[in-house]
């Protein structure tokens, strides 16, 4: 990613500028700029009015002003000692971040920890601050992090100037419960993690994904039907585009725990013989684009020709990460760096000579960053396919050997009773039930459960019983395998 230059700019904008009277302060250029809208420009002319001179609680103020209308990402091309010499919130918020991703978790603190209640990025930097609690191991003061993130983002949320802004800050509360409720789960607090998904309201963008992560912790407490009824929502075609390999896998091994071999035989035989190949094909024509600094990028507007074949995968892939939040926030900003190049354009030429270059190579930063995220998340994404393939595999041969062992023994399963029934069906009072026939209502989407029974008992079977005395054994015992 290329640094960004801090670039002269012309002392006046507006022809027939008259020269103000010696008597008069300079207006800043940076100011002339901002008065204009042109935001990213008096950003970066700001940095460079600020450069040798000390910094005031007015220059403060006047960062977190242009930082409104920039956004706070392409901080992250300046130099960190730099952003250190302006002790805003912002600022604070990016070295704060940039700390824990090279793991200085006591740096991280202390910029998070001077970030204002009242600040846009108050709700966010909880978030972070949680990390560095569960990195130290310190959970009462994680899940302090976690309240003071929901109640600040509400806050946020209700004295917002648009629903957009609205929108964003509800968002920010959701994540705050999905990761409360990943850090119950791993803690082995099963239901307290169920608990804090179940908050999370179906419209919400993160939902579709939470499913697999919910069918889990469900796997965990032993409800597999619940467990297959969260997976089975993807099959809706409201979630058409979202496909995890993870959820092939799960499902083979909810059935597998209920002894139900030949359903988990058929998700694995289905994973090999229609989605590996796919993939493997698709695997093929991204990695020779791998080393491309706009191939990701382009991909997520228009697939290439060469990826026709596959437009289904690649739609899947692509919808889904154009939903995440930091792809919408840096599409927003290179839409602003975009309207401010053409607002631009229309200036004297001399104007267009100092200010275009630097935007365009802010643009192109924004770009590179895009497009790394993406080929990062698509080859995650590629890499979870031979590695869930894998473990089908070792489900297969666990099937296989128990099969054998079912031959060997003289027994079989039971399997002489009905697919499902109510009865098997597990729920609280606040959980809905629906009959399935057939179709996917939108409403009953993520509530779904099957009725399975466990399959997991045996019985001789007749030339077994045969071998035996008639007298000891006459009504052929039924017994429970592991």
């Amino acid at each position: 990613m290329k640094a960004l230059l801090v670039l002269f700019l012309l002392s006046s904008l507006s022809a027939g500028a008259q020269a103000p009277e010696a008597s008069q302060p300079k207006e800043p250029l940076s100011k002339k700029l901002e008065d204009k809208k042109y935001y990213f420009s008096a950003l970066n002319e700001f940095f460079k009015e600020t450069y040798v001179r000390e910094v005031t609680k007015d220059d403060l103020a006047r960062l977190e002003e242009l930082l409104y209308f920039t956004g706070i990402e392409l901080l992250e091309d300046y130099e960190p000692s730099m952003l250190a010499r302006f002790p805003t919130s912002s600022t604070r918020f990016i070295l704060g971040r940039q700390a824990i991703q090279k793991k200085d978790f006591k740096k991280a603190f202390d910029y998070i920890d001077k970030i204002h209640p009242d600040h846009r990025y108050y709700p966010e930097s909880q978030l972070l601050l949680a990390q560095v609690h569960e990195n130290q191991n310190n959970k009462d003061m994680l899940f302090t992090a976690f309240d003071r993130c929901q109640v600040s983002a509400e806050k946020q949320e209700k004295k917002a100037p648009s629903e957009k802004i609205g929108r964003y800050f509800r968002m920010v509360y959701e994540i705050c419960l999905v990761n409360r409720a990943r850090y119950q789960y791993k803690q082995g607090n099963y239901q307290a993690a169920i608990d804090a998904y179940n908050k999370i309201p179906k419209r919400s963008y993160k939902w579709p994904y939470l499913l697999l992560e919910k069918a889990w912790a469900y796997y965990q407490l032993g409800d597999f039907n619940r467990t297959l009824g969260l997976l089975i929502t993807y099959k809706s075609p409201l979630l058409d585009t979202y496909f995890f390999p993870e959820a092939e896998f799960l499902s083979a091994l909810a059935y597998f725990r209920l002894c139900l071999y030949e359903d988990s035989l058929t998700i694995i035989n289905q994973y090999y013989q229609f989605y590996r190949p796919r993939f493997t094909a698709l695997e093929g024509v991204l990695r020779s684009n791998k080393d491309s600094q706009n191939y990701f990028y382009n991909l997520m507007f228009r697939p290439g020709e060469e990826l026709k074949k596959h437009e289904g995968f690649v739609r899947q892939i692509v919808t889904r990460m154009k939903k995440q939040t930091r792809f919408s926030l840096d599409f927003n900003s290179i839409y602003k760096i975009n309207q401010e190049m053409r607002r631009i354009a229309k200036e004297k030429k001399e104007v267009q000579a100092k200010f275009l270059p630097h935007l365009a190579s802010v643009r192109e930063n924004m770009i590179t960053k895009i497009n790394y995220n993406a080929k990062t998340d698509i080859f995650q994404f590629l890499e979870s396919v031979p590695f869930f393939s894998s473990e089908l595999f070792k489900v297969n041969l666990e099937i296989i050997a128990r099969k054998k062992d079912l031959v060997y023994g003289g027994k079989k399963l039971i399997a002489d009773r009905s697919r499902g029934d109510f009865s098997n069906v597990h729920r609280t009072r606040f959980e809905e039930f629906w009959k399935f026939h057939g179709a996917f209502w939108a409403d009953e989407l993520g509530d779904y459960s099957f009725g399975l029974k466990s399959n997991c008992q045996t019985v001789r079977t007749a030339n077994e019983r045969d071998l035996q005395d008639e007298a000891n054994n006459p009504d052929g015992s039924v017994e429970k395998t592991e």
